[in-house]
């Protein structure tokens, strides 16, 4: 139960809050009628959600300076002000969105996908920068970073969990593009996710419509505010 309504009214909205909670990875590091801060640890990650950017600058207060964050993430972008004495240099405006069906969608029977070899690792590192090396590792170590190859072991793309839990990672290679491998890789990371108990969701770029036609296509549902993600580096 929570103190902060909002959690409630929007459930949509504040999955990225309520997920690594229920998983057992977060904490709640202060809560009030008029938002919550909560402190993700494989993601050295804050999940802010506050009525308003007094509220937001009041639960930012309490934060202990030594403890890491690799960035923060507000489910709303206007609480931007809140986090200025940060001083973070990359921020990236932002909508949720989440599988909320509860059914897995079918496998791609034009695919075999797997976690990466070392082959498909080395081809990972060279195509994907938004992560660092050590993270990439930790994320297949965990099981949790797959590759795919056509049934003629063709590479096709890859696509992964972040540390807290969201997905994404979603790479198709330039020349395999157009054939639908896109909705593939992400069918079997909503198939992973429901299969090891979790709520499937995201955060897609404000500007990628791409990606949101995606979302649409395989059926998520995605949120009508506009979120921020504001950072110093990805993750080491």
């Amino acid at each position: 139960m929570f103190i902060y309504h909002e959690i409630e009214r929007d459930p949509l909205l504040h999955v990225c809050i309520t997920e690594p909670l229920r998983l057992g990875h977060a904490e709640v590091l202060s809560e009030t009628p008029h938002g919550i801060l909560v402190y993700d640890r494989p993601g050295k990650l804050l999940l802010l959600s506050a009525t308003d950017v007094a509220a937001a600058r009041n639960l930012l207060d309490g934060v202990e300076r030594e403890r890491p964050v690799n960035f923060i993430l507000l489910c709303d972008a206007a609480l931007a002000p809140a986090i200025e004495r940060f001083e973070l240099k990359n921020a990236m405006r932002c909508r949720q969105a989440a599988y909320l069906h509860g059914e897995p969608p079918a496998p791609d029977p034009r695919l075999a996908i797997e976690v990466p070899d070392d082959q498909a690792f080395s081809r990972i590192l060279a195509a994907y920068d938004m992560d660092s090396p050590a993270e990439l590792r930790r994320r297949r170590d965990a099981g949790e970073l797959f590759f795919a190859r056509t049934i003629d072991g063709a590479d096709v793309g890859f696509a992964g969990l972040h540390p807290e839990g969201c997905f994404g990672l979603l790479e198709v290679f330039p020349e395999q593009r157009g054939r639908g491998y896109g909705a593939a890789l992400e069918a079997h990371i909503l198939r992973f996710c429901l299969n090891t108990g979790r709520i499937p969701y995201c955060q897609v770029e404000e500007d990628n419509q791409i990606s949101f036609n995606l979302q649409r296509k395989m059926g998520l549902e995605i949120s009508d505010k506009t979120m921020l993600m504001a950072w110093d580096e990805w993750g080491k």
